[in-house]
């Protein structure tokens, strides 16, 4: 087995680096039709030394030394949650030369929609010093629109389905990512896969070999179900889920629904970021709830516009976090984002009712911050998701709401108190009594409402804005978090960033 190991790795193996003092560290990445792919790293040096890089927690890993010997090995923890901190010291052999090959499996270094395919590695890394390259080959490769390495535009040769990247050690001697966005030369076939979650049927459009993915989906709503069925009444009707996939290394959208499907009566597909399936515990869960919270609400009567985004957001947010919680899956982490980024409006330092002329040139993350500290305050004093399931019943009582006028008397009846004081004292312009509205206000509104339905309702934190780069892996992330939600590196306080 050892001898077939070393036999497909030195096939697949490319001529070494011009060597340097610390040698040569090549990742050759064999990436299946599926998606799935192995990594075998090829490790070379000219002289007796040690070096260190990472590899995965949770997927098996072998080495073969077929040059010189290895004198100790030591795994340690590292801050990242996928991968393990290992170091090897190692002699040349009588050739002068120490040579050795890691393999693992790395699932899902791929991933398609239609024809367009996402690469990323594993986590690099390198020691100082060391010539360091990335070589992978991906069945059906047609057309390369991006390499890049760490977020930036990288130089690269292709050869036919292979590409090599030459990598400094600086961009992995804490950690670094090689992305390649490009296309296949076939589409990827599609299969509708569908289960029965209470009344409702679940329907996901995706590869076939994404099947364990949907069930996975399926099974969120399934746990969740209780709590949201408590919320907003029995699941029923379709619920539809489609893929998309990240540019380069932006994570930071999780998924959408497109605000005409909520005006319509919450009818129509929620869209979820194919990178979730890589991602930790709590991600996928939370966003799969929040999309359909959006989808309720819309069902509920209350349409995806302007001015009334802060509540579809803090709501979903806000009963995404509960009901995951609630049925045992970690949200800590996101919990922890959200009451850091609420405390400014807890201490009075800002008042959060800008939200309700949400713009799209301002900062998403503090609309969404905002959003959430409003509905939890309200929520929090009042019995938590049991308010949220009164609010609910008033607004369908109601035959729905259109402004912030009428949810804040809607939210008052369900509070048992007239709430627009408190309102008011957030910077909402609440008024003391119902306008009175002309035709030619009707009819603006309605313009107004149209316009912005199109536009998409971003999950938990919205897009780009607000984001910061993870230095370890160099996705885009939330401001806030204390772990990065792609590779698990702990991150630095946010004063202690710059730019």
């Amino acid at each position: 087995m050892l001898l077939a190991i070393v036999a497909i790795a030195a096939a697949l193996a490319p001529q070494p680096l011009s060597a340097g003092p610390a040698g040569t560290l090549t990742y050759v990445i064999d990436v299946s039709e599926t998606g799935n792919a192995t990594v075998v790293m090829v490790f070379m040096a000219g002289r007796g030394g040690s070096f260190y890089t990472f590899l995965p927690r949770f997927e098996n890993w072998s080495y073969v030394v077929w040059s010189g010997s290895l004198d100790s090995l030591e795994v340690r923890n590292s801050s990242a949650y996928f991968y393990y901190n290992v170091s090897f010291s190692y002699r040349p052999g009588p050739s002068g030369v120490f040579g050795m090959n890691i393999t693992y499996s790395f699932p899902y270094a791929s991933l398609y929609v239609g024809r367009r395919g996402w690469f990323m590695t594993p986590l690099l890394g390198a020691s100082p010093g060391l010539g360091l390259a990335v070589e992978v080959r991906i069945r059906g490769l047609d057309d390369v629109y991006a390499v890049t390495i760490n977020g930036v535009e990288a130089e690269h040769v292709r050869s036919g389905e292979e590409l090599k990247v030459e990598v400094p050690w600086q961009a992995a001697a804490t950690g670094g990512r090689v992305t390649v966005d490009y296309t296949v030369r076939e589409p990827v076939g599609e299969e509708v896969f569908e289960e029965r979650v209470g009344g409702a049927l679940i329907r996901i459009r995706a590869a076939p070999f994404y099947r364990g993915f949907a069930h996975k989906i399926a099974g969120i709503l399934e746990r969740a179900r209780p709590v949201l069925e408590r919320v907003f009444g029995p699941m029923a009707g379709v619920v539809e889920f489609e893929f998309f996939l990240p540019k380069r290394v932006d994570l930071s959208t999780y998924g959408y629904v497109m605000g005409e499907d909520v005006n319509a009566g919450g009818k129509g597909p929620i869209h979820l970021n194919l990178a979730l399936i890589r991602f930790k515990e709590g991600y996928l869960e939370t966003t799969v709830v929040h999309e359909y919270v959006h989808l309720a609400l819309g069902a509920a009567g209350v349409p995806a516009n302007r001015e009334l985004r802060w509540f579809h957001e803090g709501v979903a947010q806000y009963v995404s976090l509960e009901a995951c919680e609630e049925v045992g899956i970690d949200v800590s982490d996101i919990r922890a984002m959200l009451d850091n980024m609420s405390e400014v409006f807890r201490r009075g330092l800002i008042k959060p009712g800008f939200v309700e002329d949400w713009s799209p040139a301002g900062n998403e993350a503090s609309y969404y911050a905002a959003s959430y500290y409003i509905v939890s305050e309200l929520a929090e004093r009042r019995g938590g998701l049991d308010f949220i399931r009164r609010v609910v019943e008033e607004i369908r009582a109601r035959g729905g709401v259109s402004t912030n006028n009428e949810l804040v008397d809607a939210l008052s009846a369900a509070a048992g108190e007239d709430l627009a004081p408190l309102f008011r004292s957030w910077g909402f312009t609440i008024s003391k009594a119902p306008p009175q509205r002309s035709r030619l206000l009707v009819l603006a509104a309605a313009a107004l409402l149209a316009a912005v339905s199109a536009l998409s309702l971003l999950v938990i934190l919205g897009s780009g804005r607000g984001y910061r780069r993870c230095p370890y892996c160099y996705a885009e992330v939330p401001r806030g978090l204390a772990v990065c939600p792609y590779c698990g590196y702990p991150l630095a306080e946010e004063g202690g960033e710059g730019g």
